[in-house]
């Protein structure tokens, strides 16, 4: 599963957990600790963002690897390491 969830990463599109759980039939706690494990293992990394990118004035800075929406939700923004993208390259 944690193969599934970085190829699916790799792909570059955005997926909030909710979105990925449910498409690949789990919960949503797991991919969020999927993803954590990821990121320990070097195959994923928080996005580095000086300021709020989203367009949403909320006047969030320097919050590092998570945006404020409209609703005042964070948004956390990954990014695949070049380890990550060779190592998705390779699941099936």
């Amino acid at each position: 599963m944690l193969m599934k969830v970085l190829k699916r990463l790799s792909q570059g599109a955005r997926y909030s957990n909710k979105i990925m759980a449910k498409e690949l039939g789990i919960d949503e706690g797991m991919v969020e600790q999927i993803i954590l494990q990821l990121e320990r293992m070097g195959y994923i990394e928080a996005e580095e963002m000086a300021t709020c990118s989203g367009g949403c004035d909320c006047g969030s800075s320097s919050k590092k690897g998570s945006c404020c929406n409209t609703s005042n939700v964070d948004i956390k923004m990954w990014k695949i390491t070049s380890k990550g993208r060779e190592t998705a390259l390779t699941v099936k």
